[in-house]
């Protein structure tokens, strides 16, 4: 995310996709971009949402597949481990409005979940091939694609778990 960050050509407006704790819209918020969007599915930072600043930061409670992601909006779209989490039957329309929310070299950021991946088949979940994850990709200028494949990694909250996944920094031409 830092990364990404410091190549978008403008600071305008920003979304963190999964918003979470809102770490990463907080982070958006100090490194300068005008105004943030946060969407998550569910409420559970707002208490943290209410001490952001109300004219630069909006938090939309929201499924991905309800949203509506206006076009041409974002100079940096982070997805942080949120794609993968868009069902499998609404995926392709999401992710088209994610990429047409992009502005002119505007960034989006984030991670696919492979399909080596061990939560693969967990109901509502999206996973890819590398290849499929690249095409997905192709419209845009890829600037970082990584791949990992973990055995013995751990989630968030300390359990094993493999993790396979395709982090990704790439740019609207």
């Amino acid at each position: 995310m830092v990364e990404a960050a410091g190549l978008a050509a403008a600071r305008d407006t920003a979304i963190d996709i999964g918003s979470g704790a809102l770490n990463d819209a907080r982070f958006l918020l100090d490194a300068g971009f005008s105004e943030v969007t946060a969407v998550d599915g569910a409420p559970i930072a707002q208490a943290t949402a209410d001490t952001l600043p109300a004219d630069r930061f909006t938090y939309a409670i929201s499924r991905f597949e309800d949203h509506a992601f206006p076009v041409g909006a974002y100079d940096l779209v982070s997805a942080q481990y949120a794609l993968p989490f868009i069902p499998p039957d609404h995926f392709d329309r999401v992710f088209a409005a994610i990429l047409a929310s992009l502005r002119p070299q505007g960034i989006l950021v984030g991670q696919f979940f492979g399909d080596r991946d061990e939560w693969v088949g967990l109901p509502g979940m999206t996973f890819h091939s590398a290849a499929a994850a690249q095409a997905l990709l192709a419209p845009l200028n890829v600037l970082a694609f990584r791949e990992e494949d973990d055995p013995n990694s751990q989630t968030l909250r300390g359990g094993t778990k493999h993790w396979h996944l395709f982090d990704f920094i790439a740019r609207r031409e």
